[in-house]
């Protein structure tokens, strides 16, 4: 990772958000993106996919994805999910805390409630 720029974990909500942004202001994702290094998950990406409805939307859609680092899932992050147990409501969300944390990565959300007891640092669009 590099240490000399901002590394986020951007979460689907702000991945949303960002491909309905049609306002001449920068989105979240691009505030971040200047500021910064972004990644996402093989599980985001894998939601917006699993919601397009149109080839059109899925190349947009894959055009964002392109421009942001997509990691994958290692074994290893099972090792480690149970720390969150009684922290998150889902493994989905313990598997990105694990994401996060193994990785050293804050968590870009604006959905800050679903992680507000895992102990992962998170930022929101009011922190950028």
């Amino acid at each position: 990772m590099n240490k000399n720029k901002i590394e986020y974990l951007v979460e689907t909500d702000i991945l949303l958000d960002h491909l309905k942004n049609h306002s001449n202001s920068l989105s979240v994702l691009e505030k971040a993106m200047s500021s910064g290094i972004c990644f996402t998950t093989v599980i985001n990406s894998s939601e917006l996919i699993y919601s397009v409805n149109s080839k059109n939307e899925k190349d947009i859609l894959l055009s964002l994805l392109n421009a942001l680092k997509v990691l994958g899932l290692h074994s290893r992050y099972s090792l480690y999910v149970d720390e969150y147990i009684g922290k998150v409501l889902s493994v989905r969300d313990a598997i990105i805390c694990t994401v996060a944390k193994l990785n050293k990565l804050l968590i870009l959300t604006d959905d800050t409630k679903k992680f507000e007891n895992s102990g992962i640092k998170v930022l929101t669009s009011k922190d950028l």
